[in-house]
């Protein structure tokens, strides 16, 4: 589901968590995985738990995605002054 309907998947399924971090949720079981994409069109998994870790699970994914973040900046300025 979420490759067909990409960042326009919407609760009951998916539902953001700010700052680029989406959540996928499977009910029956509550299963969850955390989520962002990359150039709008792939699809990068952060991390992932259950209901019953879901605070602290999140709080890895955020993590993930901030030292991601910082990565791509400094990546990037790195090429910007060796060109």
């Amino acid at each position: 589901m979420l490759e067909l309907c990409g960042n326009q998947l919407k609760l009951p399924h998916s539902r953001s968590l700010k700052s680029g971090l989406f959540e996928l949720r499977e009910r029956k079981f509550g299963f969850r995985i955390y989520y962002t994409f990359l150039k709008n069109r792939i699809i990068l998994l952060m991390h992932a738990g259950d209901k019953n870790t879901q605070n602290r699970d999140i709080e890895i994914a955020r993590d993930r995605l901030d030292k991601l973040i910082r990565r791509k900046e400094y990546e990037d300025k790195e090429v910007s002054t060796v060109s």
